[in-house]
């Protein structure tokens, strides 16, 4: 006969140990219940539920691009312009608009020679005049007043139109290779032209020097920058420079008068 337990912590003593086995059961088998749950629950969570609608692959937060989406790839019909063909350049058709602007800044600047030359000659008619006492002083100071009044500007017109055309460079020979034609025969002309006009350039460029150089020492007398006694000396020079520059020069713009450029219209 088994001995009971005397006093109270006796007896609970003797039924925890009684129940032990039974709660230790008890604990696994809830440990078991809650990780299998855990388990269902995180594969449908990562997994998805098989009853779940499937998500569309192409669905986005923000709304479709409504271009073609191979656009990038596709080959455009429109032609950029770095993708234009570069235009072919006749050269004779170049070589006529070079020398139709060449051949009108060299006639702008002849032009302007025979103005401001025009009157330097006109100068010195009066100055020989004078010189040969066919004309008194007075009536020589006179004279040369609508000789020298816009002499200085027409001067500065020249050197302007010469230095243009010089700058400019253009050319009237004709391209190398190029197929006879009308065009190429007045290219030839042209240029022919240009070289006559060249030679009245220059010759204009050496005849202006001394008038140029006068109307300044006139300038230098008149301001009290030299005595009437030098500028009288200073004249007397140039007058005789510009009997000898003169002349060439009206020699050969008669000679050249009639050189003409086809392409100039």
């Amino acid at each position: 006969m088994t001995q009971q337990p005397g006093t109270r912590r006796e007896r609970r003593e003797l039924e925890r140990q009684q129940r032990g086995p039974a709660a230790a059961v008890a604990v696994l088998v809830v440990a078991l219940i809650v990780l299998g749950a855990a388990v269902w629950f995180g594969k449908d969570l990562f997994v998805g539920s098989p009853t779940a609608a499937p998500v569309s692959p192409t669905a986005t937060s923000t709304p479709p691009s409504t271009a073609p989406s191979t656009a990038s790839t596709q080959p455009t019909t429109a032609a950029t312009p770095s993708e234009s063909p570069t235009p072919t350049v006749d050269p004779v058709a170049a070589r006529v608009e070079e020398c139709r602007s060449g051949w009108l800044l060299q006639a702008k600047a002849r032009s302007a020679a025979g103005t401001s030359l025009r009157e330097w000659d006109a100068h010195l008619d009066i100055m020989n005049a004078l010189q040969a006492g066919k004309i008194s002083l007075a009536k020589a100071k006179k004279d040369w007043g609508p000789t020298t009044a816009d002499a200085p500007q027409h001067i500065a017109a020249f050197h302007a139109a010469d230095r243009a055309y010089r700058s400019a460079e253009r050319r009237c020979d004709v391209p190398p290779g190029a197929t006879p034609s009308q065009q190429t025969k007045d290219l030839a002309t042209c240029a022919a032209s240009m070289k006559v006009v060249d030679g009245i350039l220059g010759r204009a460029r050496a005849a202006i020097e001394p008038w140029e150089t006068h109307l300044k020492d006139q300038s230098h007398f008149k301001a009290g920058g030299i005595t009437a006694t030098r500028a009288e000396a200073l004249w007397r020079s140039l007058w005789q420079q510009g009997l000898k520059r003169n002349p060439p020069y009206f020699t050969a713009a008669a000679a050249g008068a009639k050189a003409a450029c086809p392409l100039a219209g």
